[in-house]
């Protein structure tokens, strides 16, 4: 925090003024406040531990008791973690202040400082920084993750080991949730939403990251929150950093609109299994062999949800479209399987209307939706769909 940066008897004010439990949480923000705090600390007779229905850490100060750290077993309001009895008396200093503090606070300690009060919500609110992007993270357990300029930053991440954490702490970037004292926590809508009015974004733009693969670790109950989550989802984000996760695999196939961040090879898992109704695969490495599939698998009625599938290939890797469109001439004239034809402006219009709410957060080229120069796909049923194949793209659109 830039205020070490004040003069000393500012720093000596501000210190001094404020209750041990604000002391202590802006102790946690860094080693270098840490010290600051201890420098200017006003003296202390005791500290301790108050086992009253669950573990406490009180200070004494010239008889009187302050609480510093109190666990929390109900999530509902706390989030699992929150500091107990005072509000912070930031509020009567100065903006500019304040500003600075929030502003050189790190996203998990402002979340926490915002868990303290609903005016204190209000403060950070004001202050905080520009944030790109909120992630929900699904690697081994759920985690909240703030982008900031291409950097990632944990804010909430449960902790299923209790011994050291006296059921919640804040780490370096981190506030860790014992789950086992919040077993609720699976409210993973309701997290992120606070998370995203915090820190000012769309809680409409889930954002989901699937960092490593799952071990034994993986609890069964994260596995059911998990699903539980993706079933009530209708757009998402999903990037994945190292390899899908065989648990996130099923989970995400049937979210009806959803973005994939750098496919890279992935790409194939998606066009065999996707089931939703509008997927856009971005970077993804497309082979002409999968793609063969998936049109036959259109053609065979197996991908009755689908509207559109739209997936840009990586620039840096090669996709020979050709045979793609050999087999689709192949196609033509076809009498008692699925035939291809060229554009009709009699039967179909010449721009695919696209409703999806991917619209909202993915900028398409401005051709994305012309299908004059598609091969329409006409199945035995009469369904309708058009084919857009080039080195740089293979689109799918499903006409009503």
């Amino acid at each position: 925090m830039r205020i070490r940066s004040y003069p000393n008897l500012i720093n000596q004010q501000i210190i001094q003024e404020m209750d041990p439990s604000e002391n202590f949480m802006l102790s946690k923000t860094s080693k270098k406040m840490k010290d600051l705090v201890k420098k200017y600390i006003y003296k202390v007779d005791q500290v301790w531990i108050d086992f009253n229905l669950n573990v406490a850490f009180v200070i004494e100060i010239d008889g009187k008791f302050y609480n510093v750290l109190v666990p929390c077993d109900d999530p509902k309001e706390t989030m699992g973690c929150r500091t107990s009895g005072f509000p912070m008396r930031l509020r009567s200093y100065p903006n500019l202040i304040n500003q600075q503090i929030i502003q050189e606070m790190d996203p998990s300690a402002n979340f926490m400082l915002a868990k303290t009060s609903k005016k204190m919500k209000d403060l950070v609110k004001k202050y905080i920084y520009k944030v790109d992007q909120v992630w929900i993270d699904f690697n081994l357990n759920v985690a909240f993750v703030i982008e900031i300029d291409g950097k990632y930053y944990n804010v909430l991440v449960p902790c299923d080991d209790p011994r050291g954490t006296m059921g919640c702490r804040s780490l370096v970037n981190t506030v860790m949730i014992y789950s086992s004292a919040a077993q609720k926590y699976h409210e993973i809508h309701p997290n992120h939403n606070d998370i995203c009015e915090i820190f000012k974004c769309d809680s409409n733009r889930i954002s989901v990251v699937d960092s490593t693969l799952c071990t034994t670790r993986e609890f069964p109950q994260d596995v059911i929150n998990r699903n539980q989550f993706f079933m009530n989802v209708d757009f998402c984000i999903l990037k994945i950093f190292k390899e899908l996760s065989s648990c996130m695999r099923p989970a995400c196939m049937k979210i009806p609109n959803l973005i994939i961040d750098d496919t890279k090879y992935f790409v194939s898992y998606f066009i065999l299994n996707h089931e939703g109704q509008n997927i856009v695969l971005k970077d993804a490495w497309l082979n002409d062999d999968y793609v063969r599939i998936f049109i036959l698998h259109w053609m065979l009625k197996t991908r009755e949800s689908l509207v559109s599938f739209i997936a840009f290939q990586n620039r840096q890797e090669v996709f020979d479209e050709s045979s793609v469109v050999n087999f689709l001439n192949s196609k033509r004239d076809a009498i008692t399987e699925s035939r291809v034809e060229d554009w009709d402006p009699e039967k179909r219009d010449r721009y695919f209307k696209y409703d999806s709410i991917i619209a909202n957060h993915h900028v398409f080229p401005a051709d994305t939706f012309d299908c004059e120069h598609g091969y329409d796909i006409v199945r035995e049923d009469g369904k309708r769909a058009t084919v857009k194949v080039s080195p740089n793209y293979f689109m799918f659109f499903v006409w009503p």
